[in-house]
């Protein structure tokens, strides 16, 4: 028996960037909410995702994965309308920074293994 999916269904809200501000703000102190994907050996995070609601009500979102990351705040211009759409949004961004790093693994700080995880986890976001 086949499926029929709907149109509307596969419609998701598209997250509204703004332009980066070079001198904005970021959060001083903790975000509202971190979602943390700890490493197993070491004192740092394989991942995590940094979610803050702006002072207008919008959420913020940032990311931090091996090798790199941001620090939630208005000035990278991330917003999302609602808490679950930042948190969708962090997470495809960290799966983009996946796709973009596979293959070049080597001699990076990160292993295939932890990349696949990484990239499992950010996957239950979605």
């Amino acid at each position: 028996m086949m499926q029929q999916l709907s149109l509307f269904g596969s419609h998701r809200p598209q997250p509204r960037l703004e332009p980066v501000d070079p001198v904005g703000p970021v959060i001083q102190g903790p975000a509202d909410v971190t979602l943390r994907l700890p490493h197993p050996k070491m004192a740092w995070d394989l991942a995590a995702l940094q979610l803050h609601e702006h002072e207008d009500g919008r959420w913020m979102w940032a990311t931090s994965h091996a090798g790199g990351g941001y620090k939630v705040g208005p000035k990278w211009g991330r917003f999302a309308e609602t808490q679950a759409e930042a948190t969708r949004f962090a997470a495809a961004e960290i799966l983009d920074w996946c796709d973009r790093k596979e293959g070049h693994t080597e001699g990076a700080m990160i292993t295939p293994a932890q990349l696949s995880q990484i990239r499992i986890w950010a996957e239950g976001f979605l």
